[in-house]
């Protein structure tokens, strides 16, 4: 089991709730991107895995953790990028399940904690 904590701030958080244009976001999903590429290069190397996406949200309250999708993506898109595994397609990761994390704290910062578990025996993890 890998971990991999991102913060993520107010200018860059949106939701699937969300709605607009998709340029409107694009800024924010190439932020987040970049910033989940750069932190994953000390990650091992995956072949195939499931991801366990945790969401801490600035206060508590009511929220429902899935609606981060957006984000988690641009996130495993990072990942990808950072050659952690091949694609974040169904054959290398296989599930991602969203649950909600501790409260951040931080008013305006959200937290994705991805906890990266490898399918195959044998591969580091």
């Amino acid at each position: 089991m890998t971990e991999l904590m991102i913060e993520i701030p107010k200018a860059w958080w949106h939701t699937s709730n969300d709605r607009g244009h998709w340029r409107k976001f694009a800024p924010r999903k190439k932020a987040i991107r970049k910033a989940a590429g750069l932190t994953a290069r000390s990650l091992p190397q995956f072949e195939q895995v499931t991801v366990r996406a945790l969401i801490g949200y600035p206060r508590p309250g009511r929220a429902d953790p899935s609606n981060a999708s957006p984000v988690v993506k641009a996130i495993l898109d990072g990942i990808t990028d950072a050659g952690v595994w091949i694609d974040d397609d169904s054959e290398h990761v296989i599930g991602v399940d969203y649950r909600r994390d501790e409260c951040t704290g931080k008013p305006g910062v959200h937290t994705v904690r991805l906890v990266i578990t490898s399918t195959r025996p044998g591969e580091a993890t």
